[in-house]
């Protein structure tokens, strides 16, 4: 069998590193982190998959926590061994196709402060939650069904001719009386 790489998509912040591993219904068989690398090896159905990446700069590779949030992907949060910005994540400075940046969780230097303090300890994700409702919303009502009073039909724009021409008439009649006044004057 053949062994493939998987998609990654990463994100940092200043002292850790979001990794996340996009395989579907994957049977995870190695996941560990030293202070230079991250190995992963796993299968989906009859697909292996495997993938090193050395990182830029040391990390903490023992305090890595994963998330469980679905079947779809493998969410990592691994902690910088020194809190500082990565000019990228890999050590050598080659492009590969499989590794993405991950913009859902992507903040800049200049924007980090105010919104990681707004996670609390936690790191509440609401795409995370999204995606483990599953789209259904949990048996919200179907509001097509529901009856829209403002769904009355509406008048046409347009007079009728009839009535067309009687505003004409009156129209008519008030600018006589107008040209009448204006010549007793």
């Amino acid at each position: 069998m053949m062994v493939r790489q998987p998609p990654v998509l990463w994100a940092q912040r200043e002292a850790f590193l979001y990794v996340t591993i996009e395989i579907d219904d994957v049977t995870v068989e190695d996941l560990t982190a030293d202070s230079s690398k991250l190995h992963f090896k796993g299968t989906s159905h009859t697909e292996a998959f495997e993938t090193t990446l050395e990182f830029f700069a040391e990390v903490d590779g023992p305090a890595m926590k994963r998330t469980l949030s679905n079947t779809r992907v493998i969410e990592l949060n691994i902690p910088k061994k020194e809190p500082k910005w990565w000019p990228r994540l890999l050590k050598g400075k080659e492009k590969v196709h499989w590794l993405k940046v991950d913009f859902d969780k992507w903040r800049d230097e200049d924007d980090s402060g105010a919104e990681d303090g707004m996670l609390g300890s936690g790191g509440f994700d609401l795409n995370s939650y999204m995606n483990q409702m599953g789209g259904d919303m949990g048996g919200a009502p179907d509001f097509d069904d529901l009856d829209d009073g403002d769904d009355a039909e509406m008048p046409d724009l347009e007079d009728d001719d009839d009535e067309a021409d009687d505003s004409n008439e009156h129209e008519d009649k008030t600018n006589e009386k107008v040209d009448n006044k204006e010549n007793k004057e």
